[in-house]
């Protein structure tokens, strides 16, 4: 074989797997992606037995920073939207515990709609995530908005 033809060869099947490698990697690095967003999520349905559809979504703004709401036209299905600069600040915990709450809220939705209130959320999420986690939620909360909340009245005693 000729040295062209080796060469040839060589950039037609590594450069590519270079590429797709250097590609994987970069993606990897990405701060918070709505892919592995949807993947907590669904992980976290599974863990609470939630059936409902509930889709993952990055936005620019988001007045209560991350949220869920029914999703006209589809019942049972929600979309859940987290403000693309408070996901930054988050760790792994963090955000479980976030989505955790937020399945809580959907879970009260499909089971008794009148009663939505943030400590039933809570309960909910204490099913799938430590109280712990729930505790720094608030407490970033509460750096950012700058309320103080009484941690007693939203995760119990």
């Amino acid at each position: 074989m000729h040295q062209s033809s080796f060469r040839n060869l060589f950039s037609l099947f590594c450069v590519p797997t270079v590429l797709i490698g250097l590609a994987v990697a970069m993606d990897a690095r990405e701060p918070r992606s709505v892919h592995a967003l949807q993947e907590l999520v669904n992980s976290l349905k599974g863990q609470l037995g939630i059936d409902a559809i509930v889709s993952a979504s990055i936005v620019p703004t988001n007045p209560l920073l991350v949220s869920v709401q029914p999703v006209d036209g589809g019942p049972a299905t929600f979309q859940m939207a987290f403000e693309e600069r408070f996901l930054t600040g988050l760790d792994e915990d963090d955000i479980k515990a976030i989505i955790a709450h937020e399945l809580g809220h959907v879970w009260i939705y499909t089971h008794h709609p009148y009663l939505q209130t943030e400590g039933l959320a809570n309960t909910v999420a204490l099913r799938a995530v430590p109280r712990e986690s729930l505790e720094r939620i608030y407490s970033k909360l509460s750096e950012r908005d700058g309320t103080k909340r009484d941690l007693a009245l939203f995760i119990g005693p």
